[in-house]
């Protein structure tokens, strides 16, 4: 089953090019980890502080691996100067009719 999450950080201000070019350079390593469907940064609309972290991964296992690649802490280290607050995370279980399609027992027709 896909396990989605969400990441949440608010930045000081000024500090955009940073934070993002952290995330920019980290971004291709989480990709290359089996299992990793989704790494991707979004700028929260309307706020130039607030930005949102938006994984899938395929299993547990693939999540465990996120955790262990050394390009976590590289990207935590990279981040200090710039985080006023987070990570904060949100780990999702698929409800209602998404259930099935996060199983992959219903393919979309």
């Amino acid at each position: 089953m896909t396990i989605n999450a969400t990441v949440g950080f608010t930045i000081h201000a000024g500090t955009n090019a940073q934070f993002e070019a952290a995330f920019a350079q980290a971004r291709d390593a989480f990709l290359a980890d089996e299992g990793c469907l989704r790494y991707d940064l979004q700028r929260v609309r309307g706020s130039d502080v607030d930005y949102v972290l938006l994984e899938a991964y395929a299993s547990e296992d693939a999540v465990e691996a996120h955790g262990a690649n050394p390009a976590l802490r590289t990207l935590g280290r990279a981040l200090k100067g710039s985080l006023l607050s987070g990570p904060d995370v949100v780990v999702l279980d698929p409800a209602g009719e998404q259930v099935e399609l996060a199983s992959g027992s219903r393919l979309r027709s």
